[in-house]
């Protein structure tokens, strides 16, 4: 059966169940997030939640998730535009930014919910509407809620509800990850993904993972998602060069705990999934000075340091592309040396986070109490 036919039968599907049963209703558009939706839905079936859909554009999340509670697949996007149109429910909860712009708000339902798929600020990586159209934002902690009260003023959004709930992934590979099995020369290279064609991936990308096998390391590439929607030529030259190393590794695993788990240093230029490395596993991060990811073209008048560029001087180590050549060198050194930024983390942790370890929790009891309000 084609996507489209599919599609439309499960849109049918949806349509016909009844209103009242459509309370929690999630959106993800793959499953390379299904890792920050998956504990916050547990806790409400915990808490004898029923009334629970998951709605998909990933065929893979649905055989998933419908395991658990009433999944949906919708993968056609005309279909799912329709789906979003004439959507009922009480909330929709997901973590799609723009509502609005791509995918349009339907009158038939009651509130809709955002909460954050990383830990970044709300103003430097997101565009600066990103966030506009939500009536309820759960947040990673006070410096998340402090840019979007400050954007509702200066830009005239609608007022929301901003509540701090804490980050659902961060919790989630606290809890699932194993600290023992790191191998030492393993590196993970793990480049953000960027609206400007000049980036690290595209411009460095083979030449760093190169430099570092021929060096004796251990190279995982995570590409972002959306490289493997936008860059599959790149991502197939990258396999024809490197596929017959066994050095190398390329991870499309809609998870990327395995590969934080191994590794002993991860290289960015952008990508936030340094802090949730550093953050639980205290190992060293290595950061690529390129070209910074500023997706809001009114960055400049949001006079707020982004919680990355703050992280960035407390726990960060950078090298250019001037001294790409060093990069072994500077990568055996950091591996070999590490400084003992326990403490450290931990400080950042209660200072900028809410709930850490209990978040999804939280965030349950929030939702059925608003939901019985």
């Amino acid at each position: 059966m084609n996507i489209f036919i599919k599609s439309v039968i499960n849109l049918i599907k949806y349509l016909n169940i009844n209103n009242s049963k459509k309370e929690f209703v999630f959106y993800s558009e793959s499953k390379f997030y299904r890792e920050h939706f998956i504990d916050l839905i547990e806790n409400l079936l915990l808490l004898n939640q029923k009334n629970i859909i998951f709605v998909t554009s990933d065929i893979e999340d649905y055989l998933f998730f419908k395991k658990k509670i009433n999944c949906i697949f919708i993968g056609n996007f005309f279909i799912l535009d329709l789906f979003f149109r004439i959507l009922k429910c009480k909330f929709m909860i997901m973590t799609l930014t723009d509502l609005g712009s791509h995918l349009q708000k339907s009158k038939g339902c009651e509130k809709y919910i955002y909460f954050f798929h990383a830990l970044a600020s709300t103003h430097g990586i997101y565009t600066n509407t990103a966030f506009k159209n939500y009536d309820i934002i759960l947040t990673n902690g006070e410096y998340q809620s402090k840019e979007l009260i400050y954007a509702e003023k200066k830009f005239n959004f609608p007022k929301k509800e901003i509540i701090n709930i804490g980050y659902f992934f961060l919790d989630y590979i606290k809890n699932k990850s194993n600290l023992l099995i790191e191998e030492k020369k393993h590196i993970l290279f793990a480049p953000s993904w960027n609206y400007d064609k000049k980036n690290v991936f595209n411009d460095y990308g083979i030449k760093l993972i190169n430099i570092l096998l021929i060096n004796d390391f251990k190279v995982t590439l995570r590409p972002h998602p959306e490289h493997f929607k936008r860059e599959r030529e790149k991502i197939k030259n990258i396999i024809k060069k490197f596929s017959d190393n066994k050095n190398f590794n390329l991870d499309k695993n809609n998870s990327n705990l395995d590969s934080l788990e191994r590794s002993a240093l991860v290289i960015t230029d952008n990508s936030t999934i340094v802090l949730e490395f550093l953050l639980i596993f205290k190992r060293p991060i290595l950061y690529f000075d390129y070209n910074k990811k500023i997706h809001n073209t009114n960055r400049s008048k949001i006079p707020i340091q982004t919680f990355e560029d703050n992280f960035k001087n407390i726990f960060g180590n950078i090298i250019n592309a001037a001294s790409l050549e060093k990069l072994p060198t500077f990568c055996k050194n950091l591996i070999d040396n590490k400084n003992d930024i326990e403490m450290k983390v931990h400080e950042f942790n209660l200072k900028n986070l809410q709930n850490f370890g209990n978040s999804s929790k939280i965030a349950a009891q929030y939702l059925i109490k608003i939901k019985n309000s």
